[in-house]
């Protein structure tokens, strides 16, 4: 099985672009959308705390594909990147990270890691310090499990209206359900496009000593 995994309270890329430059990606390469899975948990809280990730991460089976938009998704912590690399490993999974265009397993040179790993370093050192709750952050939704279905509905050109009679909900909560998870957008493929970015290549900087 395919599954897309998503971060919604992510300080660096919307829930709309991530999941538009995945499921391009996807469709250029052929890959079939087995589920879609989304976090909503705060970038600040600790992998042992994730249940629901872990829970996630241990329901995948061996041949399993899980993609991502970057490694940031699963953590912006390097030591739990680690742990959770080490699992993916270990329960015989592929974890397609679409920014870069990278399939990583147990086969995957150790020099890409290190460049994946050495990126996600430089990236958090740029992002600047700040509390509180995330700017654009999303919680949970009863209407979670009808995404895929609004979305399709407003490709199709149905209007607030008439997907809020369809679902049998009221019209102001499912207005307002669209709008903070920006599916418009991904409906229309409102989101600017982008292309997988070229894994950068990382440099010794260890002094030498004597």
């Amino acid at each position: 099985m395919n599954y897309i995994y998503l971060r919604s309270k992510s300080d660096r890329y919307s829930l709309a672009q991530q999941e538009k430059h995945i499921k391009d990606y996807m469709q250029r390469h052929g890959y079939e959308i087995g589920g879609v899975q989304i976090e909503v948990s705060p970038e600040s809280k600790k992998l042992e705390e994730r249940e629901e990730f872990r829970s996630f991460l241990h329901s995948l089976a061996k041949g399993d594909r899980l993609f991502v938009y970057d490694l940031r998704a699963l953590s912006k912590r390097i030591g739990e990147l680690v742990q959770i690399l080490n699992c993916i490993y270990n329960h015989g999974i592929t974890l397609v990270v679409t920014k870069y265009g990278v399939s990583i397993d147990e086969r995957t040179p150790a020099s890409v890691l290190v460049a994946l790993l050495h990126q996600q370093r430089e990236e958090n050192r740029q992002l600047p310090a700040h509390s509180g709750r995330p700017k654009g952050s999303i919680s949970k939704s009863k209407y979670d499990p009808y995404r895929e279905r609004i979305i399709q509905m407003l490709k199709e050109g149905n209007s607030v209206t008439t997907i809020a009679k369809t679902l049998g909900v009221s019209r102001s909560s499912i207005r307002d359900y669209i709008a903070s998870r920006d599916l418009r957008q991904i409906a229309r493929g409102g989101v600017e496009e982008s292309h997988p970015v070229q894994l950068p290549k990382t440099e010794c900087k260890i002094n030498h000593k004597g």
